[in-house]
């Protein structure tokens, strides 16, 4: 068995035939992008963690990135699972994470009229973070993210306006 572990896949596909697929999405790009669309400031939840800069930290990796990740596993699924190997799991993603502050930032980089963070209470139950060490996928799959955390912002925003016609059904 062949696990492919990964935690907060972003953006949509390039060409538009999928992406986020909840209206009222509770992860953070998802409110991210409502908060922007509605006018209004985008919480930030939890600014004392003993992170970079106090806000929580968490690994994003786009999901066209995942996406070549699954077909390198497939295409290696035979030399990877050899011998004794009967199972392994495999973390996709970018190694080091990224921050809640960040990933405003990195929000604001990519949309024309910036989004308002406000500083909140943390969410009961919240860690201060988690992110990947991915060098097994780099070994086994020969696999490193290639597209940017922007890269995912920028697909999702372009996804989001065609959205509710694509999925009508």
């Amino acid at each position: 068995m062949l696990s492919l572990r990964y935690f907060n896949p972003v953006g949509a596909d390039p060409e538009l035939r999928t992406g986020l697929q909840l209206k009222q999405p509770s992860h953070a790009l998802g409110v991210l992008i409502q908060a922007h669309e509605e006018g209004r400031p985008f919480p930030v939840t939890g600014t004392d963690y003993p992170t970079r800069d106090g806000s929580g930290i968490r690994d994003y990796v786009h999901v066209w990135d995942l996406a070549a990740a699954h077909i390198a596993a497939i295409e290696r699924f035979d030399s990877i699972l050899v011998g004794p190997k009967r199972s392994i799991a495999i973390n996709l993603g970018s190694g080091s994470g990224t921050t809640v502050r960040e990933l405003c930032a990195a929000f604001n980089n990519v949309v024309s009229t910036p989004l308002v963070a406000i500083d909140t209470d943390r969410r009961p139950g919240d860690v201060a973070g988690s992110y990947t060490k991915s060098d097994r996928a780099a070994e086994l799959l020969g696999w490193t993210p290639k597209l940017s955390l922007e890269d995912g912002i920028r697909s999702a925003l372009d996804w989001m306006p065609v959205r509710d016609e694509l999925l009508k059904d």
